[in-house]
């Protein structure tokens, strides 16, 4: 038999042993929770001093604000439905019935329509304008100035203008700056007329310019010229005549012209460059607003006869308790008027044209 190895035996563990591995455990965590402790304590005392730097160090620092954000609040718009572009067109789709929107009249403009001529307009203001006689005590004459031929001299036009608040100014339509003269009277206030081309005595020798009426014009083409002539020039709230000692002593023509400006409510005053002039009949036809010159200022272009014309519209108006002068922009009449317009104060009062037209009995 083979002789057996002596194997040394493992010792068994004593429980004195156990008993010290398992004391040796606690007494490691132990160590390191004091280590942590340690660390956390040093940790706290560097910022603290850093704290206590910073505020010897930096005084005054202003506390960061906390911004607070609003939120944000959704658009109370609804969006557009797909294919309705307008919101008329989504009602109509709900079946959402709306009001009919009142209809807008025109009555500024003419139609393309062929007008009737001679006719007297329905639902026209007819009633005949009667000048009350004033009392005698307080019986001022009124006197109306028109400077015609306005449409050419913008420097002229506003220098006239701040002579007298109440001047009417005729423009003559398709004239280089009649538009913008008339634009920039109107918003001084001032009343603005058209000045409207007609034939003279002496035509063709004497041109009386663009948007000339004729007596020789078919009455469509007639009517056409005048109403061109009309929308030319904006805020006319009146006609006069520029030359027309021809087709104003014309009847048919006349009557056919105040049937537009009857339709326009638009007031004439007849330049009367003839004497045979059917102006104020023609009025009195188709009961439209009308009057006539009495004094031309400045058929000569000298300061002293102008004064003398306009001492002469004065007389007329003392007589008839009041009267219309025409003058020009000449600069002949701008130095008489701004001479002799301050000297008839409490004398005459200085009206606007319109004041002075009535309907002819």
């Amino acid at each position: 038999m083979a002789a057996k190895k002596n194997i040394p035996k493992k010792k068994p563990i004593s429980g004195k042993q156990t008993r010290a591995s398992k004391k040796q455990k606690p007494a490691v965590i132990n160590e390191l929770k004091k280590i942590l402790v340690g660390f956390a304590i040093l940790v706290s005392v560097c910022l603290t001093a850093a704290m206590i730097a910073d505020l010897f160090f930096h005084p005054g620092r202003p506390e960061k604000k906390q911004i607070v954000q609003k939120p944000v609040v959704p658009s109370p718009i609804k969006p557009v439905e797909e294919g309705i572009s307008d919101p008329r067109d989504k009602r109509q789709a709900e079946g959402i019935k709306e009001k009919p929107a009142p209809e807008k009249t025109a009555p500024d403009k003419p139609t393309g329509d062929k007008p009737i001529k001679y006719e007297v307009f329905e639902g026209v203001d007819q009633t005949i304008v009667e000048k009350p006689p004033p009392k005698v005590k307080d019986r001022i004459p009124r006197i109306a100035i028109i400077i015609d031929d306005i449409g050419y001299d913008k420097k002229m036009a506003q220098e006239f203008s701040v002579l007298n608040s109440n001047l009417t100014f005729s423009v003559l339509p398709f004239s280089p700056h009649g538009r913008d003269i008339s634009e920039d009277l109107y918003s001084k206030g001032a009343e603005i007329m058209l000045h409207l081309p007609m034939e003279p005595v002496d035509y063709p020798n004497v041109d009386p310019g663009p948007g000339a009426i004729l007596s020789a014009m078919p009455p469509d083409d007639l009517l056409e010229q005048l109403k061109k002539n009309i929308r030319d020039v904006p805020y006319i709230i009146g006609v006069n005549n520029h030359m027309g000692s021809e087709l104003t002593t014309h009847a048919d023509q006349m009557n056919q012209i105040f049937t537009i400006l009857k339709k326009e409510n638009l007031f004439f005053i007849d330049s009367r460059t003839s004497l045979k002039s059917q102006g104020q009949a023609s009025a009195r036809l188709l009961k439209l607003k009308f009057a006539h010159r009495d004094v031309f200022l400045d058929n000569h272009q000298e300061a002293e006869y102008i004064a003398g014309q306009l001492r002469e519209l004065v007389s007329t108006a003392k007589k008839k308790g009041s009267a219309i002068g025409i003058g020009h922009p000449y600069k002949a009449t701008l130095l008489a008027l701004s001479k002799e317009l301050p000297k008839l104060k409490n004398k005459v009062e200085i009206v606007r044209a319109s004041e002075l037209t009535v309907i002819p009995e």
